[in-house]
Protein backbone atom coordinates (compact mmCIF):
# COMPACT_ATOMS: atom_id res chain seq x y z
CA UNK A 1 0.00 0.00 0.00
CA UNK A 2 1.24 3.34 -0.43
CA UNK A 3 1.53 5.79 1.59
CA UNK A 4 -0.11 8.81 1.97
CA UNK A 5 1.53 10.91 4.72
CA UNK A 6 2.78 13.23 2.36
CA UNK A 7 -0.56 14.38 1.29
CA UNK A 8 -1.95 14.22 4.55
CA UNK A 9 0.98 16.71 5.86
CA UNK A 10 0.29 19.11 2.79
CA UNK A 11 -3.73 19.17 3.19
CA UNK A 12 -3.03 20.11 6.99
CA UNK A 13 -0.13 22.82 6.04
CA UNK A 14 -2.64 23.98 3.72
CA UNK A 15 -5.99 24.34 6.25
CA UNK A 16 -3.52 26.14 8.68
CA UNK A 17 -2.67 28.85 6.45
CA UNK A 18 -5.83 29.07 4.97
CA UNK A 19 -6.73 29.86 8.58
CA UNK A 20 -3.86 31.90 9.11
CA UNK A 21 -5.40 33.94 5.53
CA UNK A 22 -8.49 34.07 7.23
CA UNK A 23 -7.68 35.86 9.90
CA UNK A 24 -4.95 38.04 8.76
CA UNK A 25 -7.94 38.89 6.60
CA UNK A 26 -10.09 39.50 9.11
CA UNK A 27 -7.66 41.40 11.38
CA UNK A 28 -7.12 43.84 8.63
CA UNK A 29 -10.77 44.81 8.13
CA UNK A 30 -11.11 45.87 11.57
CA UNK A 31 -8.07 48.01 11.16
CA UNK A 32 -9.46 49.38 7.83
CA UNK A 33 -13.32 49.53 8.93
CA UNK A 34 -12.52 49.69 13.00
CA UNK A 35 -15.28 47.39 13.71
CA UNK A 36 -17.14 43.47 12.04
CA UNK A 37 -20.44 46.01 11.68
CA UNK A 38 -19.23 48.89 10.27
CA UNK A 39 -17.20 46.67 7.47
CA UNK A 40 -20.11 44.21 7.37
CA UNK A 41 -22.34 47.87 6.43
CA UNK A 42 -20.13 48.51 3.55
CA UNK A 43 -18.87 45.20 1.95
CA UNK A 44 -20.10 41.47 1.78
CA UNK A 45 -16.82 39.78 4.40
CA UNK A 46 -18.72 36.41 3.61
CA UNK A 47 -17.38 36.48 -0.44
CA UNK A 48 -14.48 38.13 1.08
CA UNK A 49 -13.47 35.31 3.26
CA UNK A 50 -14.81 32.83 0.49
CA UNK A 51 -12.64 34.29 -1.92
CA UNK A 52 -9.30 34.57 0.03
CA UNK A 53 -9.37 30.73 1.11
CA UNK A 54 -10.16 29.70 -2.19
CA UNK A 55 -7.19 32.08 -3.90
CA UNK A 56 -5.09 31.03 -1.26
CA UNK A 57 -5.57 27.01 -2.07
CA UNK A 58 -4.81 27.99 -5.42
CA UNK A 59 -1.58 29.86 -4.63
CA UNK A 60 -0.81 27.00 -2.06
CA UNK A 61 -0.49 24.33 -4.46
CA UNK A 62 1.27 26.43 -7.85
CA UNK A 63 3.56 27.85 -5.81
CA UNK A 64 4.52 24.22 -4.44
CA UNK A 65 4.52 25.72 -1.00
CA UNK A 66 4.86 22.40 0.66
CA UNK A 67 7.88 20.92 -1.35
CA UNK A 68 10.87 20.85 0.36
CA UNK A 69 9.27 22.07 3.43
CA UNK A 70 11.52 20.12 6.40
CA UNK A 71 14.67 21.09 4.33
CA UNK A 72 15.01 24.83 3.15
CA UNK A 73 16.76 27.28 5.66
CA UNK A 74 14.21 30.24 7.81
CA UNK A 75 15.59 32.68 5.31
CA UNK A 76 13.88 30.60 2.48
CA UNK A 77 10.78 29.96 4.44
CA UNK A 78 10.55 33.96 4.57
CA UNK A 79 10.56 34.23 0.99
CA UNK A 80 8.33 31.08 0.54
CA UNK A 81 5.75 33.45 2.74
CA UNK A 82 6.02 36.94 1.64
CA UNK A 83 5.63 35.12 -1.93
CA UNK A 84 2.52 33.07 -1.03
CA UNK A 85 1.26 36.55 1.00
CA UNK A 86 1.78 38.80 -1.81
CA UNK A 87 0.47 36.55 -4.90
CA UNK A 88 -2.89 36.44 -2.68
CA UNK A 89 -3.26 40.12 -1.56
CA UNK A 90 -2.70 41.04 -5.33
CA UNK A 91 -4.84 38.13 -6.54
CA UNK A 92 -7.46 39.63 -4.11
CA UNK A 93 -7.49 43.06 -4.92
CA UNK A 94 -8.34 41.92 -9.27
CA UNK A 95 -11.12 39.30 -7.91
CA UNK A 96 -12.59 42.62 -5.45
CA UNK A 97 -12.09 44.92 -8.39
CA UNK A 98 -13.43 42.54 -11.06
CA UNK A 99 -17.21 42.01 -8.80
CA UNK A 100 -16.44 45.16 -7.01
CA UNK A 101 -20.40 45.28 -6.31
CA UNK A 102 -19.71 42.36 -3.82
CA UNK A 103 -16.57 43.75 -1.92
CA UNK A 104 -13.66 46.28 -2.23
CA UNK A 105 -10.17 45.23 -1.04
CA UNK A 106 -8.86 48.87 -0.16
CA UNK A 107 -4.85 49.58 -0.82
CA UNK A 108 -4.63 50.19 2.90
CA UNK A 109 -6.56 46.76 4.01
CA UNK A 110 -3.82 45.08 1.31
CA UNK A 111 -1.43 46.73 3.05
CA UNK A 112 -2.54 45.48 6.81
CA UNK A 113 -3.52 42.29 5.41
CA UNK A 114 0.34 41.50 4.20
CA UNK A 115 2.45 43.31 6.78
CA UNK A 116 -0.19 40.59 9.39
CA UNK A 117 -0.11 37.80 6.83
CA UNK A 118 3.77 37.05 6.55
CA UNK A 119 4.88 37.39 10.17
CA UNK A 120 2.05 35.14 11.11
CA UNK A 121 2.89 32.43 8.11
CA UNK A 122 6.22 32.45 8.94
CA UNK A 123 6.09 31.63 12.47
CA UNK A 124 3.56 28.65 12.13
CA UNK A 125 5.94 27.15 9.66
CA UNK A 126 8.82 27.63 11.87
CA UNK A 127 6.47 26.06 14.99
CA UNK A 128 5.36 22.98 13.04
CA UNK A 129 9.41 22.23 11.60
CA UNK A 130 10.70 22.92 14.98
CA UNK A 131 7.59 20.97 16.88
CA UNK A 132 9.86 18.43 18.53
CA UNK A 133 12.17 21.35 20.28
CA UNK A 134 9.47 23.56 20.72
CA UNK A 135 6.45 21.61 22.47
CA UNK A 136 8.25 18.28 23.53
CA UNK A 137 5.84 16.46 21.04
CA UNK A 138 5.97 14.54 17.22
CA UNK A 139 2.78 14.12 15.64
CA UNK A 140 4.88 12.35 12.91
CA UNK A 141 3.52 8.50 12.41
CA UNK A 142 6.64 6.34 12.85
CA UNK A 143 7.94 4.38 9.77
CA UNK A 144 9.70 1.11 9.94
CA UNK A 145 11.96 0.88 7.11
CA UNK A 146 14.20 -2.28 6.21
CA UNK A 147 17.43 -1.24 4.27
CA UNK A 148 19.27 -3.10 1.18
CA UNK A 149 22.69 -2.40 0.60
CA UNK A 150 26.32 -3.18 0.49
CA UNK A 151 29.47 -2.28 2.71
CA UNK A 152 30.52 0.17 1.21
CA UNK A 153 27.22 2.67 1.24
CA UNK A 154 25.75 1.26 4.33
CA UNK A 155 26.70 3.49 7.02
CA UNK A 156 26.31 6.85 4.79
CA UNK A 157 22.52 5.30 4.04
CA UNK A 158 21.74 4.56 7.62
CA UNK A 159 22.67 8.07 8.98
CA UNK A 160 21.12 9.62 5.94
CA UNK A 161 17.66 8.02 7.24
CA UNK A 162 18.27 9.09 11.01
CA UNK A 163 18.79 12.63 10.29
CA UNK A 164 15.48 12.92 8.13
CA UNK A 165 13.18 15.68 9.44
CA UNK A 166 10.67 14.83 7.51
CA UNK A 167 9.39 11.47 8.39
CA UNK A 168 10.65 9.50 11.73
CA UNK A 169 12.03 6.66 10.53
CA UNK A 170 12.85 3.51 12.31
CA UNK A 171 15.49 1.11 10.50
CA UNK A 172 13.95 -2.14 11.57
CA UNK A 173 16.51 -4.66 9.64
CA UNK A 174 19.66 -4.53 7.63
CA UNK A 175 20.43 -7.27 4.28
CA UNK A 176 23.49 -7.15 3.13
CA UNK A 177 24.01 -7.86 -0.58
CA UNK A 178 28.38 -8.50 -0.50
CA UNK A 179 29.26 -9.74 3.01
CA UNK A 180 31.11 -12.32 3.89
CA UNK A 181 31.09 -12.55 7.35
CA UNK A 182 29.06 -13.19 10.32
CA UNK A 183 27.98 -9.67 11.11
CA UNK A 184 25.23 -10.25 12.87
CA UNK A 185 24.41 -6.25 13.63
CA UNK A 186 25.66 -2.72 12.10
CA UNK A 187 24.83 0.33 14.25
CA UNK A 188 22.64 -1.41 16.75
CA UNK A 189 20.44 -2.68 13.55
CA UNK A 190 19.93 -6.46 13.40
CA UNK A 191 22.03 -7.37 9.74
CA UNK A 192 21.34 -10.22 7.06
CA UNK A 193 23.33 -11.57 4.52
CA UNK A 194 21.36 -12.32 1.09
CA UNK A 195 22.42 -15.49 1.09
CA UNK A 196 20.28 -16.35 4.29
CA UNK A 197 16.71 -16.60 3.85
CA UNK A 198 16.15 -12.85 3.67
CA UNK A 199 11.81 -13.81 3.55
CA UNK A 200 12.04 -15.29 6.70
CA UNK A 201 14.54 -12.28 8.41
CA UNK A 202 12.10 -9.51 7.01
CA UNK A 203 8.92 -11.49 8.42
CA UNK A 204 9.76 -11.51 11.49
CA UNK A 205 11.18 -7.87 11.38
CA UNK A 206 8.28 -4.70 11.33
CA UNK A 207 8.30 -3.21 8.19
CA UNK A 208 6.68 -0.64 5.95
CA UNK A 209 8.84 0.35 3.32
CA UNK A 210 11.97 -1.15 1.51
CA UNK A 211 15.04 0.71 0.52
CA UNK A 212 17.36 -0.25 -1.98
CA UNK A 213 20.92 1.30 -2.54
CA UNK A 214 23.92 -0.42 -3.97
CA UNK A 215 27.16 0.29 -5.83
CA UNK A 216 26.19 -1.46 -8.79
CA UNK A 217 22.97 -2.77 -10.09
CA UNK A 218 23.88 -4.53 -12.86
CA UNK A 219 26.02 -6.61 -10.85
CA UNK A 220 23.09 -7.80 -8.31
CA UNK A 221 20.45 -7.36 -10.85
CA UNK A 222 18.81 -11.36 -10.50
CA UNK A 223 18.72 -11.34 -6.68
CA UNK A 224 17.23 -7.53 -6.88
CA UNK A 225 14.66 -8.53 -9.37
CA UNK A 226 13.72 -11.63 -7.36
CA UNK A 227 13.61 -9.01 -3.59
CA UNK A 228 11.41 -6.65 -5.45
CA UNK A 229 8.88 -9.17 -6.49
CA UNK A 230 8.97 -10.53 -3.67
CA UNK A 231 8.25 -7.58 -1.28
CA UNK A 232 5.73 -6.23 -3.34
CA UNK A 233 4.30 -9.65 -2.92
CA UNK A 234 4.22 -9.12 1.15
CA UNK A 235 2.67 -5.63 0.28
CA UNK A 236 5.37 -3.54 1.16
CA UNK A 237 6.41 -0.31 -0.70
CA UNK A 238 9.88 -0.77 -1.94
CA UNK A 239 12.13 1.71 -2.86
CA UNK A 240 15.11 1.46 -5.03
CA UNK A 241 17.62 4.95 -5.19
CA UNK A 242 17.41 6.53 -8.73
CA UNK A 243 21.09 8.06 -7.92
CA UNK A 244 22.34 5.16 -10.24
CA UNK A 245 25.77 6.46 -11.35
CA UNK A 246 26.76 8.19 -7.70
CA UNK A 247 26.03 11.57 -9.17
CA UNK A 248 25.22 12.91 -5.62
CA UNK A 249 23.19 16.18 -5.46
CA UNK A 250 24.51 16.85 -9.33
CA UNK A 251 21.43 18.28 -11.38
CA UNK A 252 17.75 16.99 -10.93
CA UNK A 253 16.23 13.32 -12.28
CA UNK A 254 12.59 12.37 -12.41
CA UNK A 255 11.32 8.71 -13.40
CA UNK A 256 8.72 8.53 -16.12
CA UNK A 257 7.66 6.37 -19.15
CA UNK A 258 9.27 6.95 -22.26
CA UNK A 259 7.48 5.25 -25.58
CA UNK A 260 6.91 2.21 -22.93
CA UNK A 261 10.08 2.59 -21.37
CA UNK A 262 10.46 3.08 -17.84
CA UNK A 263 13.46 5.99 -17.54
CA UNK A 264 14.91 8.30 -14.87
CA UNK A 265 15.74 11.98 -16.50
CA UNK A 266 18.82 13.48 -15.67
CA UNK A 267 18.73 17.08 -16.15
CA UNK A 268 20.68 20.34 -14.71
CA UNK A 269 17.15 22.05 -14.23
CA UNK A 270 13.95 20.61 -14.95
CA UNK A 271 11.57 23.12 -14.98
CA UNK A 272 7.38 22.85 -14.05
CA UNK A 273 5.21 23.22 -17.06
CA UNK A 274 3.10 25.24 -15.35
CA UNK A 275 5.63 27.96 -14.87
CA UNK A 276 6.55 27.59 -18.63
CA UNK A 277 3.39 28.14 -19.60
CA UNK A 278 2.97 31.26 -17.52
CA UNK A 279 6.16 32.67 -19.53
CA UNK A 280 4.66 31.87 -22.33
CA UNK A 281 1.95 34.07 -21.92
CA UNK A 282 3.88 36.92 -20.66
CA UNK A 283 5.86 37.07 -23.94
CA UNK A 284 2.95 37.11 -25.68
CA UNK A 285 1.39 39.98 -23.77
CA UNK A 286 5.02 41.72 -23.85
CA UNK A 287 5.32 40.99 -27.39
CA UNK A 288 1.67 42.42 -28.59
CA UNK A 289 2.77 45.38 -26.52
CA UNK A 290 6.19 45.80 -28.21
CA UNK A 291 5.14 45.56 -31.38
CA UNK A 292 2.98 48.37 -30.94
CA UNK A 293 5.80 50.24 -29.88
CA UNK A 294 7.93 49.08 -32.81
CA UNK A 295 5.41 50.24 -35.37
CA UNK A 296 5.36 53.82 -34.03
CA UNK A 297 9.38 53.63 -33.46
CA UNK A 298 9.28 52.40 -37.58
CA UNK A 299 7.89 55.50 -38.72
CA UNK A 300 10.37 57.69 -37.08
CA UNK A 301 13.15 55.54 -37.32
CA UNK A 302 12.88 55.11 -41.11
CA UNK A 303 13.90 57.77 -42.78
CA UNK A 304 17.05 58.35 -40.78
CA UNK A 305 18.26 55.15 -41.35
CA UNK A 306 17.22 54.44 -44.86
CA UNK A 307 19.23 58.22 -45.89
CA UNK A 308 22.81 57.47 -43.91
CA UNK A 309 22.89 54.01 -45.32
CA UNK A 310 20.05 52.87 -48.02
CA UNK A 311 19.47 49.36 -48.00
CA UNK A 312 16.78 47.36 -46.18
CA UNK A 313 15.23 48.72 -42.51
CA UNK A 314 14.97 45.74 -40.91
CA UNK A 315 18.45 43.56 -40.26
CA UNK A 316 18.12 39.66 -40.16
CA UNK A 317 20.38 37.47 -39.46
CA UNK A 318 20.59 33.51 -38.52
CA UNK A 319 20.59 32.68 -34.85
CA UNK A 320 21.18 29.90 -32.56
CA UNK A 321 18.48 29.13 -30.70
CA UNK A 322 17.14 26.53 -28.05
CA UNK A 323 19.11 23.65 -28.26
CA UNK A 324 20.67 24.16 -31.30
CA UNK A 325 17.63 25.44 -33.57
CA UNK A 326 18.52 28.11 -36.22
CA UNK A 327 16.46 31.23 -36.76
CA UNK A 328 16.20 34.82 -38.19
CA UNK A 329 16.85 37.44 -35.86
CA UNK A 330 15.54 40.70 -36.42
CA UNK A 331 16.67 43.95 -35.77
CA UNK A 332 16.60 48.19 -36.67
CA UNK A 333 20.01 47.96 -38.90
CA UNK A 334 22.21 49.50 -37.47
CA UNK A 335 25.07 48.88 -39.53
CA UNK A 336 26.17 49.43 -43.29
CA UNK A 337 24.78 47.05 -45.58
CA UNK A 338 28.35 45.58 -46.01
CA UNK A 339 28.84 44.72 -42.65
CA UNK A 340 28.92 40.97 -42.69
CA UNK A 341 31.71 40.97 -45.05
CA UNK A 342 33.71 43.63 -43.14
CA UNK A 343 33.63 41.73 -39.93
CA UNK A 344 36.41 39.35 -40.72
CA UNK A 345 39.03 42.39 -41.44
CA UNK A 346 38.48 43.40 -37.92
CA UNK A 347 38.13 39.94 -36.05
CA UNK A 348 42.16 41.45 -34.92
CA UNK A 349 40.34 44.05 -33.16
CA UNK A 350 37.99 42.28 -31.12
CA UNK A 351 38.15 43.25 -27.35
CA UNK A 352 36.09 39.88 -26.21
CA UNK A 353 38.11 36.91 -25.43
CA UNK A 354 36.42 33.91 -26.90
CA UNK A 355 34.20 32.96 -29.59
CA UNK A 356 31.87 36.09 -29.71
CA UNK A 357 32.51 39.43 -31.06
CA UNK A 358 32.69 43.32 -29.83
CA UNK A 359 34.82 46.12 -30.90
CA UNK A 360 34.24 49.99 -29.38
CA UNK A 361 33.81 52.31 -32.22
CA UNK A 362 32.99 49.82 -34.65
CA UNK A 363 33.49 51.27 -38.31
CA UNK A 364 30.55 49.29 -39.68
CA UNK A 365 27.65 51.00 -37.30
CA UNK A 366 26.11 54.12 -38.74
CA UNK A 367 25.57 57.64 -37.09
CA UNK A 368 22.01 56.61 -36.48
CA UNK A 369 23.37 53.14 -35.30
CA UNK A 370 25.02 54.12 -32.76
CA UNK A 371 22.17 56.40 -31.18
CA UNK A 372 20.03 53.58 -31.68
CA UNK A 373 22.18 51.05 -29.89
CA UNK A 374 23.06 53.17 -27.41
CA UNK A 375 19.21 53.76 -26.39
CA UNK A 376 18.92 49.69 -27.49
CA UNK A 377 15.48 50.96 -29.83
CA UNK A 378 17.42 48.59 -32.45
CA UNK A 379 16.45 46.08 -30.45
CA UNK A 380 12.69 46.48 -30.34
CA UNK A 381 11.85 44.36 -34.35
CA UNK A 382 12.89 41.48 -31.74
CA UNK A 383 9.70 41.64 -30.32
CA UNK A 384 8.63 39.80 -33.47
CA UNK A 385 10.90 37.01 -32.38
CA UNK A 386 8.75 36.76 -29.32
CA UNK A 387 5.76 36.69 -30.44
CA UNK A 388 7.20 33.80 -33.37
CA UNK A 389 8.40 31.55 -30.01
CA UNK A 390 12.24 31.75 -31.24
CA UNK A 391 12.87 33.85 -28.24
CA UNK A 392 11.64 34.74 -25.07
CA UNK A 393 11.12 38.47 -23.58
CA UNK A 394 14.22 36.83 -20.67
CA UNK A 395 16.66 34.68 -21.96
CA UNK A 396 20.07 34.29 -22.89
CA UNK A 397 22.23 36.05 -25.52
CA UNK A 398 21.07 34.19 -29.14
CA UNK A 399 25.13 33.20 -30.92
CA UNK A 400 25.62 33.68 -34.18
CA UNK A 401 26.62 30.81 -36.50
CA UNK A 402 30.16 31.49 -36.40
CA UNK A 403 30.38 32.30 -32.34
CA UNK A 404 28.28 29.30 -31.90
CA UNK A 405 30.99 26.30 -34.20
CA UNK A 406 33.35 27.96 -31.42
CA UNK A 407 31.46 26.73 -28.39
CA UNK A 408 33.18 24.26 -26.05
CA UNK A 409 30.80 21.52 -24.29
CA UNK A 410 30.16 23.15 -21.21
CA UNK A 411 29.13 26.60 -23.13
CA UNK A 412 26.32 24.54 -25.22
CA UNK A 413 24.21 24.35 -22.08
CA UNK A 414 23.70 28.44 -22.61
CA UNK A 415 21.31 27.59 -25.74
CA UNK A 416 19.56 24.74 -23.75
CA UNK A 417 17.29 27.83 -22.98
CA UNK A 418 15.22 30.14 -24.66
CA UNK A 419 17.08 32.82 -26.12
CA UNK A 420 15.88 36.15 -25.00
CA UNK A 421 15.48 40.03 -25.64
CA UNK A 422 17.38 40.75 -22.20
CA UNK A 423 18.82 38.92 -19.63
CA UNK A 424 21.43 38.62 -16.66
CA UNK A 425 24.41 39.62 -18.72
CA UNK A 426 22.61 42.61 -19.90
CA UNK A 427 21.40 44.08 -16.98
CA UNK A 428 24.89 43.46 -15.19
CA UNK A 429 27.15 46.10 -17.15
CA UNK A 430 27.19 44.08 -20.70
CA UNK A 431 29.77 46.54 -22.21
CA UNK A 432 32.07 45.88 -18.95
CA UNK A 433 32.18 42.06 -19.10
CA UNK A 434 35.00 41.54 -21.78
CA UNK A 435 35.60 37.28 -20.91
CA UNK A 436 33.18 35.34 -22.88
CA UNK A 437 33.16 33.10 -20.16
CA UNK A 438 31.58 35.63 -17.65
CA UNK A 439 28.95 35.72 -20.61
CA UNK A 440 28.23 32.12 -20.32
CA UNK A 441 28.48 31.95 -16.36
CA UNK A 442 26.06 34.34 -15.82
CA UNK A 443 23.27 33.16 -18.26
CA UNK A 444 24.29 29.64 -16.50
CA UNK A 445 23.23 31.40 -13.07
CA UNK A 446 20.27 32.36 -15.06
CA UNK A 447 19.58 29.19 -16.27
CA UNK A 448 20.09 27.23 -12.83
CA UNK A 449 17.88 29.87 -10.72
CA UNK A 450 15.21 30.66 -13.51
CA UNK A 451 11.97 31.68 -11.89
CA UNK A 452 9.09 34.34 -12.90
CA UNK A 453 10.00 36.47 -10.34
CA UNK A 454 13.57 36.72 -11.35
CA UNK A 455 12.29 37.44 -15.12
CA UNK A 456 9.88 40.25 -13.70
CA UNK A 457 13.32 41.91 -11.69
CA UNK A 458 15.64 41.88 -14.99
CA UNK A 459 13.27 42.93 -16.85
CA UNK A 460 12.64 46.01 -14.57
CA UNK A 461 16.31 46.28 -14.38
CA UNK A 462 16.59 46.40 -18.68
CA UNK A 463 14.25 49.27 -18.16
CA UNK A 464 16.29 51.28 -15.91
CA UNK A 465 19.33 49.95 -17.55
CA UNK A 466 17.75 51.40 -20.61
CA UNK A 467 16.88 54.70 -19.39
CA UNK A 468 20.36 55.45 -17.47
CA UNK A 469 21.53 54.17 -21.05
CA UNK A 470 24.05 51.90 -19.15
CA UNK A 471 26.16 48.84 -20.57
CA UNK A 472 25.26 49.50 -24.55
CA UNK A 473 27.49 49.85 -27.18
Amino acid sequence: MYRKKNQIFEMGLCVADGVIILASLILSGLIRYGSIASWRRTDNIHMACVSAVLIHITVFYFLKVPDSFFRRGRYRELIVCIKHSAVVAVCMIFFSFVIKTDFMISRLMAICFFCIDVPLMWLVHLAVRNRKRLFRINVQKQEDILIISDRERIQAVVESFRRSKETAWAISGIILLDSQDDMESFMDIPVARREENYLDFASKLVVDEVFIQVSSIQQHEITLKKMILEFEKMGLVVNLNLDLFDLGSSGEKRIYQLEGYNVVAFSSHLLDYRMILLKRAMDIVGALLGLIVTAVLAVFIAPFILRESPGPLIFKQERVGKNGRIFWFYKFRSMYVDAEARKQELMAQNEMSGPMFKMEDDPRVTKIGKFLRKTSLDEFPQFWNVLKGDMSLVGTRPPTLDEYRQYESWQRRRISFRPGLTGLWQVSGRSDIKDFDEVVKLDLEYIDNWSLALDIRIICKTILVVLGRKGAE
